[in-house]
């Protein structure tokens, strides 16, 4: 009796019946032959299981933020305004150098909100414009230019604004925007609720002196229990397996951590307060 298996009872493709099966899906399990093998971070889907947002989580995070203006070219907006009117007073001032440098950078601005690319680098350009044509005039000094220098610097580099403008970022960088923005959020508000819990009752005695210590004391006891409990449901929601994962495990471990650690600490600290605010509310 031969052993060797028919080519009927071979795995075939679940999309292509015809081919043989080269893997399967690891998110479904089904047979996929070669041609239908989908590579996605690293991971092999059939076709159907590549294209559902959670497998695929990264171009997701992306079409979501493509095009769609960020907090950078709100504030170029805000300032944009500010040149207007600055534009206005050097007109009536007489300043036609100072007024020419602030219509162009009115123009990049305006350019940079409606997401053209080239005023991108018209940013860079607009603090450097500055620093040469209107310190003199202004009586500015030049070093003062080099502080919009470095915000335009930032904004130029900043893979979220990136996005804005419909320019291809790498996957490292977004997944690093990714994994400040969307993964296990609910462990970095926990950690940050934690460290305030730690430092703020240093100010009790201080605020004290003007009523607002035994307040204080309530205040950070929340503080300290809120980030107990964040800290406690996002250490239970991480799952690196998921898809998307779920991470962020030692932040919400520390903010567990310190949590327990502060309200012990300044529990201890202000047990004899908080016993005597006690007894004074019941008599």
């Amino acid at each position: 009796m031969s052993a060797d298996a028919s080519s009927g009872a071979l795995p075939r493709c679940a999309l292509h019946p015809d081919a043989l099966a080269g893997t399967t899906c690891q998110r479904c399990g089904s047979f996929v032959c070669t041609a239908c093998t989908t590579w996605v971070m690293g991971r092999m889907y059939c076709p159907p299981c590549a294209a559902r947002p959670e497998v695929n989580y990264l171009e997701t995070f992306r079409l979501g933020l493509w095009g769609r203006r960020d907090a950078s070219a709100w504030l170029v907006g805000g300032v944009t305004v500010l040149l207007a009117g600055l534009m206005l007073v050097a007109s009536m001032a007489g300043d036609l150098r100072a007024a020419v440098v602030c219509a162009g950078s009115v123009g990049v601005g305006v350019a940079f909100f409606m997401g053209r690319r080239w005023a991108r680098m018209g940013l860079l350009a607009v603090p450097l414009a500055g620093m040469l044509l209107t310190a003199e005039s202004l009586g500015t000094p030049a070093v003062l230019f080099f502080i919009p220098l470095m915000v335009a610097v930032n904004i130029f580099r900043d893979t979220r604004s990136r996005l804005f403008f419909r320019l291809d970022v790498p996957e490292r960088e977004l997944h690093k925007l990714w994994n400040l923005r969307v993964n296990n959020p609910l462990a970095r508000h926990a950690l940050s609720l934690s460290v305030g819990s730690l430092f703020l009752p240093v100010f009790a005695p201080l605020l004290s002196l003007f009523g607002g210590g035994s307040a204080l004391t309530f205040v950070f006891a929340a503080m300290a229990m809120l980030a107990l409990i964040l800290g406690t449901v996002a250490l239970r929601r991480v799952d690196p397996e998921a898809r998307p994962p779920i991470g962020r495990r030692w932040e919400a471990l520390g903010a567990v951590c310190l949590a327990l650690a502060t309200l012990t600490l300044w529990g201890t600290l202000y047990w004899q307060r908080m016993v005597e605010l006690f007894g004074g509310a019941v008599d």
